[in-house]
């Protein structure tokens, strides 16, 4: 006998199954092409820019090694290899704790601040190449309410209410 199919046909046509799937395909597609503009133009690279972002909006531009991988949804060797990079490229720096040896603190540093905002300049037009121009502005606000509903849901603290807050990919 054969084994049942993976997907039965309800979930072929499950409107949020399809929600899931344009949702991927939309971002996997958004990032590659604002990736690949930001590195002909000589710019930071968007994962790069999302590390020096992150450490913009924190306090003091500062966080542990562990906050930034978990604010970034890396894993903490992959988050030690970039930041080992904009280490060397003079974009942040990183201090061993004198209280805790196992914790190292990522600072952003004025170096890092002014690729971050050379970059914007670049990003945000790509922005609304790829998405803005595609939304009225009660459509980007229903579709806003609807991720941040799913954030909520997920249990992501550090990136809760951030309709709230009307942040953005902008440099503060």
């Amino acid at each position: 006998m054969p084994a049942a199919p993976a997907t039965s046909p309800a979930t072929l046509t499950d409107p949020r199954q399809v929600a899931w799937r344009l949702l991927l395909t939309v971002h996997a597609h958004a990032y590659r092409k604002i990736d690949a503009d930001l590195q002909r133009a000589g710019a930071l690279s968007f994962d790069d820019y999302d590390v020096l972002l992150t450490l913009n909006e924190a306090e003091n531009e500062t966080l542990r090694m562990s906050e930034l991988a978990e604010a970034v949804l890396l894993s903490n060797s992959g988050m030690s290899r970039r930041v080992t990079a904009l280490v060397a490229a003079g974009l942040v720096t990183r201090k061993q704790s004198e209280r805790d040896g196992r914790v190292f603190r990522v600072k952003l540093t004025a170096k890092g601040s002014k690729a971050l905002d050379v970059t914007w300049e670049r990003y945000s037009p790509l922005i609304d190449d790829v998405f803005s121009r595609f939304l009225n502005e009660k459509e980007a606000l229903v579709m806003a309410e609807l991720l941040q509903k799913i954030l909520h849901g997920t249990g992501l603290e550090r990136h809760r209410d951030l309709l709230d807050k009307g942040m953005t990919d902008a440099p503060k």
